[in-house]
């Protein structure tokens, strides 16, 4: 994963929140639920483009299932990094 923007302290919580969040949507969508590992590489390939620690930080407890929709509804603000190929 790319490195987050914002505060030295923000970064550091951002990072543990993007980690929860991903890894508790691994294990919803592609363990348990239904989406293949095909599927799961494409919302992993945008949740790369998400550099923002306090786009993740203001995730943290949403339900792990819902991580596609919200990935979807991420600003342009939310995607500073021009670079996609992290």
């Amino acid at each position: 994963m790319p490195p987050l923007e914002g505060t030295e302290r923000a970064v550091v919580w951002g990072v543990r929140c993007r980690h929860q969040l991903l890894a508790a949507a691994y294990t919803a969508l592609a363990l348990e639920g239904e989406t293949s590992e095909t599927e799961w590489e494409k919302i992993e390939e945008t949740a790369r483009t998400i550099t923002r620690a306090g786009w993740w930080i203001d995730r943290r407890s949403s339900a792990p299932d819902d991580l596609t929709e919200l990935l979807q509804a991420a600003t342009e603000a939310d995607r500073p990094t021009e670079n996609r190929h992290f």
